[in-house]
């Protein structure tokens, strides 16, 4: 009888993976999988690939050229940025924001079968964990072992309400966008001089949410939880200026940056980044998590 054969589960990593990436990487684990992450210096290389055409937002042009990097995985997992049940205003407008993994299945050939799974963990997910651990392993006792001792984690990362103390004549800036670009890893990027870069690092998703729904109840999850950290920033005394962060070649980056600067016209200025010196820069930043542990 021959051996089994491992089956490989490649991840993407630059789109929300503090949020979903951990638990499903460990639900694979616990299958027998082995989980591959994709280079930063292999994403890098596939930028130049035909292929990454399909997208015009750099968010998922990098999306792509990450698939590419983990065409030879068995299967390919994509987090699902926004839930089937959103809303239709502004990036609800965009197939890449609402409908990531659909996107990259049917417009990028030659990849691996995607799988899809909630970037969220604040809905019930059993009946998701339960249909991957099945695609992953015929076998019920691994898979009831696996769902059984890991079930307890299938819950959104806990956030830290501490913030650093501003050295002294230090303006606070927040840091506000799209979810994927409102990180730490990217407030690094944009802090200037004799300033602090706070962002919405600290607030639950869901709360932001709830707070950009009070202005608009058909947003889509990702722009509610934008929006929200703009309304939240702006009201914030301690704040100075908010910074956010828009890709010039998406639309509804750009509906964003609109809807944001009516919140709050006279605190706010925009960066484009696709204006930005140094380009790869971001794209590094962005890739960042790829090297983490999960």
């Amino acid at each position: 009888m021959l051996p089994s054969t491992v089956v490989r589960v490649g991840f993407l990593t630059h789109l929300l993976w503090d949020r979903y990436g951990p638990f499903w990487a460990t639900l694979a684990r616990a299958a027998g999988a082995e989980v591959v992450l994709p280079a930063p210096a292999d994403v890098v290389a596939r930028l130049t690939d035909p292929r990454v055409a399909a997208a015009s937002a750099v968010a998922f042009r990098l999306a792509i050229a990450a698939a590419l990097a983990l065409e030879d995985v068995d299967l390919l997992v994509v987090p699902r940025l926004n839930p089937e049940d959103g809303g239709d205003r502004g990036a609800g407008q965009d197939p890449w924001v609402a409908d990531l993994p659909t996107m990259l299945g049917r417009t990028v050939p030659g990849l691996p079968p995607v799988w899809p799974v909630p970037a969220e963990l604040d809905r019930p997910v059993e009946s998701a964990a339960v249909s991957f651990l099945r695609r992953l392993t015929p076998d019920a006792g691994i898979l009831r072992r696996a769902w059984s001792q890991h079930r307890a984690e299938a819950r959104p990362p806990r956030r830290s309400a501490v913030t650093p103390a501003a050295p002294a004549g230090a303006a606070t800036v927040a840091l506000v966008g799209q979810p994927w670009w409102a990180t730490p890893a990217v407030a690094t990027l944009f802090a200037g001089p004799d300033e602090r870069m706070v962002g919405p690092y600290a607030w639950t998703p869901a709360g932001l949410r709830d707070e950009g729904r009070r202005l608009d109840p058909g947003l889509i999850d990702t722009d509610a939880e934008a929006l929200g950290a703009v309304r939240r920033c702006a009201r914030s005394a301690t704040v100075a200026r908010l910074r956010l962060v828009v890709d010039g070649g998406s639309g509804s980056d750009l509906w964003l940056a609109r809807r944001a600067t009516e919140i709050a016209p006279r605190q706010l200025e925009a960066v484009d980044l696709r204006g930005q010196p140094e380009p790869e820069r971001v794209i590094e930043a962005l890739l960042l998590p790829a090297g983490r542990p999960s």
